[in-house]
């Protein structure tokens, strides 16, 4: 995965500022040359105002703390390892309060031990950041799983590596953590490519709103117009104006992950037909491929049955494949659009088909 572009950087910063990251580094990393890399990186967080723990793994923090002296961190040694009470915790807490970096041991040789866990919880960390070792990052029939909701952790289906570690972090948002990340301490940048980007290259469970399908707002307009000019130029999309999607505004939906609009789809309703139309269906060019496309397909055929409606449809020149091989929809003949739509259609020009189903 590249390196996210500056753009994509500058809009994290804001969203970061003052949150609080605990970073957990597994033991052989310690020794590790790409360990200089990770703190380098977790500088720059703190630079930007991401308040940061680091915690090493086991009952001994001083090579961990010697790092951050190289790398001319605002760190301060913590003197016991977690392991050892709530009065750690307190110091932690003093260290911080004054803008250093603590660097404390866990005073165990587990990723999610109960003092790093507890102490997250009581500081209200917003991440629990996991750096581990030997790609001990989970997968689902050997893809990546970027991002999974803790409550659908337990239920997952397929072959999955490292599944007790899903379980171990699932358990982590449970106890008041919004996000963990599992990441590959062995690949330099991993911490910029994963907290700077939508995707992510680690796995992330959380138990936020990470990914979600919302009504467009007034706002977002200029925004999705943006996106969309492409497909509208190269004739996949009908063009549409602002003033078009500000006329039916409450029609539309967006898709966004961490808040950025990465697509978007309308639901068209013609109560007397008892039918809407599924429309403006677009996922940006880099993030095909993941499902977003038919969970917000999905998305409009529910919002279609809570508006009482019986039969959805589809109008596509550019997307016959998706609809007919990929949603199953089935091909009709114009005839069975509502007369309003059929004529503004065929007044068009567009040889569109028309791709629908019946809803249940």
């Amino acid at each position: 995965m590249p390196v996210p572009n500056v753009r994509s950087v500058l809009e994290y910063v804001p969203y970061f500022r003052g949150k609080l990251f605990v970073v957990h580094v597994a033991q052989d990393l310690l020794n590790s040359e790409e360990l200089v890399d990770a703190l380098l990186d977790l500088d720059v967080l703190h630079e930007i105002g991401v308040r940061l723990i680091l915690v090493a793994e086991g009952s001994d923090a001083s090579r961990l703390y010697a790092e951050t002296r190289v790398c001319e961190m605002r760190s301060a040694a913590v003197e016991a390892p977690l392991s050892a009470g709530e009065l750690v915790i307190g110091r932690v807490e003093e260290i911080l309060n004054r803008r250093q970096i603590p660097v404390v041991a866990s005073g165990c040789d587990q990723t999610f031990d109960e003092g790093t866990v507890r102490m997250a919880s009581a500081l209200k960390a917003n991440k629990f950041i996991a750096l581990l070792d030997d790609e001990r990052v989970p997968t689902r029939n050997k893809a990546p799983i970027h991002a999974i909701l803790e409550s659908e952790v337990a239920d997952i289906r397929g072959e999955i590596s490292y599944k007790e570690l899903l379980l171990e972090a699932a358990e982590v948002c449970r106890r008041g953590i919004q996000r963990v990340h599992l990441l590959d301490g062995r690949n330099r940048g991993v911490l910029v490519d994963e907290l700077f980007s939508e995707e992510g290259v680690g796995t992330m469970v959380h138990s936020d709103s990470y990914r979600e399908i919302r009504p467009l707002h007034e706002e977002d307009i200029p925004e999705l117009l943006s996106m969309i000019a492409r497909s509208v130029i190269q004739d996949q999309l009908v063009d549409r104006s602002y003033e078009d999607i500000h006329e039916r505004l409450k029609d539309y939906y967006v898709l966004t992950l961490d808040d950025s609009i990465i697509g978007c789809v309308a639901v068209y309703p013609y109560p007397e037909q008892k039918s809407a139309e599924l429309g403006c269906l677009y996922i940006k060019q880099s993030h095909e491929g993941h499902g977003y496309g038919k969970a917000l397909c999905a998305f409009a055929e529910q919002k279609a049955r809570e508006l009482g409606m019986h039969f959805i449809f589809a109008l596509s020149q550019s997307a016959v494949y998706y609809f007919r091989d990929r949603l199953h929809y089935a091909e009709y003949s114009r005839d069975t659009l509502p007369n309003h739509r059929r004529m503004v259609l065929e007044l068009s020009g567009r040889h569109s088909g028309v791709f629908g189903r019946e809803l249940d």
